[in-house]
């Protein structure tokens, strides 16, 4: 795992074809080696819901061997209490998933949050005052499932 603490970090990220846009990252945040400025940037508050920004819908296949998803959109966590919110559910398949989401620890290192077994859930997971992107993984016992999440 590599981290870096940024001192303001400011972003020149590419949002269309003819523009850019700035992303700046507060001092006090972070940056885990899996943050992307080039992509969906939402910035998290302690309440845990999005301050500006869009997470999309992605799609992810679990079966019965442990995989990960594709990378979400990246998060700017505010504060060491920052949580951050996965929304799952499973749209197709003969088997219900258990689904782990991304998360960080109070020493800012990843980790992975179970968020529960079945056809879907919504639930936060600790972030802290990281800068990072969202990811999935998951099993099924036996089949698979075609998982929508973001």
């Amino acid at each position: 795992m590599t981290t870096a603490t940024a001192a303001s970090l400011l972003i020149a990220a590419p949002a269309q074809a003819q523009s850019t846009r700035q992303i700046e990252v507060p001092p006090n945040v972070v940056i885990d080696e899996s943050f992307d400025p080039t992509g969906e940037v939402v910035f998290a508050h302690d309440g845990g819901s999005t301050r500006s920004g869009d997470c999309k819908d992605r799609a992810f296949a679990v079966v019965a061997k442990m995989s990960q998803s594709l990378n979400g959109c990246s998060v700017i966590g505010a504060t060491a209490s920052t949580q951050v919110q996965y929304k799952w559910y499973k749209h197709q398949g003969n088997s219900n998933p258990c689904i782990w989401g991304k998360s960080f620890n109070s020493k800012h290192a990843p980790t992975w949050t179970a968020l529960d077994c079945g056809t879907g859930r919504s639930k936060f997971v600790p972030w802290g005052n990281v800068a990072a992107t969202k990811k999935m993984k998951g099993l099924t016992g036996v089949g698979w499932a075609g998982v929508q999440w973001q």
